[in-house]
C-alpha cells in the first residue's frame, strides 16, 4: 500500500532574492500579458530552471517602466527542492538578459512574504546638473541651475503622515493615500543631486513627482508653502511635474525594525562621516 503521508519532494520550499534591473526597455516590475517585464522574464527563465508548474515569484512592490532598482527584494516558491540556493542564483544569470542580475539568493521562512512582511522602503532619484553622455539613461538632466539648499528645506514639507492623493496616477483605485515618508533627503556632488525618500510605502509615481516638484523649487518656481499645498488638498494634480523615469531607482526594502531605523539615522547624516 502506498503512503498516506505527502511525499518530501511536494513540499513547497521559499527562497528570498535580492536582484538588481536596469529599468530600460522594461514595462515595470508587475508581469502583463503583452509586455516585456522584470517579474514576466523572471518567471519565464525560472520554467527553464524548476520542473514546478506552479512557480512563484512576488516582489517587495511595482516599479513604473523604466525605473531600475539597486537592491530588489523578491521570493520565490517551488515545489522543485533539487538546486541549492548557489545554483539557483547561478542558473538564473546565466539565462536572464544582461539587465538584470541576482545578488543573492538564500532560504526563508514560509511566513516571509516579500511585499506584506516589507516594514519599509526606499528610493534614490538623480538629478544631472549638466549634460550628460555616460549619466542620461541613470539620470535626469532638468536643463536649469539648481538650489540644492531651497530643494532640501522644502523635502522637509513631505515628512510625517500625510494624504500624498494629488501625487498619485489613479488615487481613486487606492484603499487609501495616505503615506508615512520617514525622511527625505538631499545629497550634491559636483555633477549630480541624489533625492533619497524613506516611507512605509509608496503609491504609484508618488515618487517621480516629489522629485519633479522639489526640482521645481531648486528653479525657483514653487516656495515650500505651494508645495505643503499640494498635500494640504489632495484634489490638486501634480502630473505636470512628473520626473522622468529614468532617474529613478528602487533602492532597498526592509524587513528589520531595527536595520531600518539605522539605516535612516546613517541617511541623515553628511554623506562621507562615519555615523
Amino acid at each position: 500500500m502506498a503512503p498516506s503521508s505527502t511525499s518530501t519532494s511536494t513540499r513547497r520550499k521559499r527562497f528570498r532574492l535580492t536582484l538588481e534591473y536596469a529599468g530600460a526597455g522594461f514595462s515595470g516590475w508587475q508581469k502583463q500579458t503583452n509586455a516585456r517585464t522584470i517579474q514576466g522574464t523572471l518567471l519565464e527563465v525560472g520554467a527553464e530552471i524548476f520542473s514546478d508548474k506552479l512557480l512563484d515569484i512576488q516582489g517587495h512592490g511595482r516599479t513604473d517602466a523604466g525605473v531600475h532598482a539597486l537592491n530588489y527584494t523578491a521570493h520565490l516558491e517551488t515545489s522543485d527542492s533539487r538546486l541549492t540556493p548557489a545554483e539557483i542564483r547561478d542558473r538564473f544569470n546565466t539565462l536572464l538578459p544582461a539587465s538584470i542580475v541576482i545578488l543573492d539568493v538564500s532560504p526563508c521562512d514560509p511566513r516571509f512574504h516579500a511585499r506584506h512582511t516589507c516594514v519599509g522602503r526606499s528610493y534614490l532619484y538623480q538629478v544631472s546638473t549638466r549634460k550628460t553622455v555616460f549619466n542620461k539613461t541613470y539620470s535626469w538632466w532638468p536643463k536649469a541651475p539648481l538650489d540644492s539648499e531651497a530643494m532640501a528645506d522644502a523635502a522637509g514639507v513631505f515628512v510625517g503622515m500625510h494624504d500624498f492623493a494629488a501625487f498619485a496616477e489613479k488615487p481613486e483605485m487606492k484603499k487609501s493615500t495616505k503615506v508615512l515618508v520617514n525622511g527625505v533627503f538631499i545629497y550634491e556632488d559636483d555633477e549630480i543631486i541624489r533625492l533619497r525618500v524613506v516611507g512605509s510605502h509608496f503609491l504609484w509615481k508618488m515618487v517621480r513627482r516629489m522629485a519633479g516638484i522639489l526640482v521645481e523649487v531648486g528653479k525657483g518656481n514653487l516656495t515650500p508653502e505651494q508645495v505643503e499645498s499640494y498635500l494640504s488638498d489632495p484634489t490638486q494634480s501634480t502630473s505636470s511635474f512628473t520626473a522622468p523615469a529614468s532617474g529613478l531607482f528602487c533602492e532597498k526594502a526592509f524587513y528589520d525594525e531595527e536595520e531600518f531605523n539605522h539605516f535612516l539615522e546613517a541617511a541623515a547624516a553628511p554623506e562621507g562621516s562615519d555615523s
